[in-house]
């Protein structure tokens, strides 16, 4: 969805030209805050960056999650399904990449499809509140949810009826791996929906996420160097 502005211009003596400008996607919304925040990777941050080509992000700090794929019964497609494979790529000076690709069905109830790793295994609370926020490289092009499901949010946590709305930001990614940085104080619930929680519950996160759901819309998204940041 692109944003319109318009613009009157005066040409000459009881002339007008009126039109509309039109503002890409990005230039809107979370996006620019995203991109322009800049925080200093923590200690021992880094959360995976796929050098390793394999499933489970960097072990350290207690970390020891793996990565996973998930989608609608709508009819979505995602790549890879089952278990999860880095792809060759990723920004410069990466060899290896996550990312998912396939299509969005035309019409469902509940249409998504999405990809992201545990902090854990099995899967826990991890404390992560030392750090201000996560950053992370991204491209797709599209618009993605990026979301942290936390103790709050999830039914493991055991605090939920009406789960999953988890405090993210939306984000739109272009076909360059750009750099995104966003603070836990950032992120939000989306509204009407969904058990209500005063804020991210950073001290007890389960997993970090991106989602896509535009309906009948085939999709490429790819993620890498994914870190905490702003630590004390």
């Amino acid at each position: 969805m692109l944003e319109r502005k318009w613009l009157i211009v005066l040409t000459g003596p009881g002339l007008l030209l009126a039109g509309c400008i039109t503002s890409p996607p990005g230039a809107y919304g979370d996006t620019p805050s995203a991109l322009e925040t800049k925080l200093e990777p923590c200690p021992n941050g880094l959360l995976d960056d796929g050098e390793d080509n394999n499933s489970q992000i960097i072990v350290q700090e207690g970390r020891d999650g793996y990565w996973f794929t998930f989608a609608d019964p709508e009819g979505s497609t995602i790549e890879p399904r089952g278990d999860f494979v880095m792809a060759e790529g990723g920004p410069p000076g990466s060899k290896h990449a996550a990312r998912m690709k396939g299509r969005i069905a035309d019409k469902g109830k509940s249409l998504y499809v999405g990809m992201g790793f545990s902090l854990t295994n099995p899967k826990s609370p991890y404390d992560a509140s030392r750090a201000k926020g996560i950053s992370f490289w991204a491209k797709g092009p599209g618009k993605v949810r990026y979301k942290t499901p936390d103790i709050n949010t999830i039914p493991e946590g055991d605090r939920c009826s009406d789960c999953y709305n988890d405090f993210g930001v939306d984000l739109y990614l272009t076909d360059q791996w750009q750099r995104f940085t966003v603070p836990f104080d950032k992120m939000s619930q989306q509204p009407g929906w969904g058990d209500p929680a005063p804020e991210v519950a950073k001290d007890s996160l389960f997993a970090v996420q991106w989602q896509f759901g535009t309906p009948g819309t085939e999709y490429d998204i790819w993620v890498d160097n994914i870190e905490l940041v702003g630590c004390e």
